[in-house]
């Protein structure tokens, strides 16, 4: 099986909250709230996006080229994610 890994690192989360939900919302993110749960977030939302955009589209692009396939589109946390190797 193929697998394809995309890492995502937002840049720019205080922005992308203010843009979202207003100044007054960005000002209280930023001198309220922790930053790292903030950015944890802003990338889940990210991520559950692209998730859907991935999922909707890549069923239709397979079932327009006559492509049967078991796609398995799924998150992982990196700092919880197991290659499954020991160490010894």
């Amino acid at each position: 099986m193929k697998r394809i890994i995309v890492d995502i690192d937002i840049k720019n989360v205080i922005d992308i909250v203010r843009k979202r939900k207003g100044r007054i919302s960005a000002f209280f993110a930023k001198h309220v709230m922790n930053e790292a749960t903030i950015r944890e977030e802003v990338e889940r939302r990210v991520v559950d996006e692209i998730q859907k955009g991935i999922e909707m589209n890549l069923k239709i692009r397979l079932h327009q080229e006559g492509i049967k396939a078991r796609v398995d589109i799924r998150q992982e946390n990196p700092s919880t994610s197991h290659t499954g190797q020991t160490s010894q």
